[in-house]
């Protein structure tokens, strides 16, 4: 995506992660969300929720640039976590 320069910019999306794991205090399975190069934040299996959780992200420091939006998930051997990301937006002004 391109951030026009000289503007605010705002990323937002819903997340909702479901495990199967049953500890309370290791993260077998993450969730990444990276702009660019810059890591955005790292969700996993202790981060699981009933439903859905809105996140946003000031982008600003990366206006004027073209960037690449990734989320990317990794998942141990065994028991399963899943991560749904929705309605992800990026809002300028």
């Amino acid at each position: 995506m391109t951030i026009p320069a000289g503007c605010k910019a705002t990323l937002t999306f819903y997340l909702h992660i479901d495990t199967a794991e049953t500890t309370s205090s290791t993260a077998y399975d993450e969730l990444t969300v990276t702009a660019g190069s810059k890591t955005l934040a790292t969700y996993s299996n202790l981060n699981h929720n009933s439903g859905y959780a809105q996140k946003t992200f000031d982008l600003s420091s990366l206006a004027g640039s073209t960037v690449t939006l990734k989320f990317n998930g990794v998942e141990d051997s065994s028991l399963q976590t899943g991560f749904v990301v929705d309605d992800t937006a990026l809002t300028t002004s």
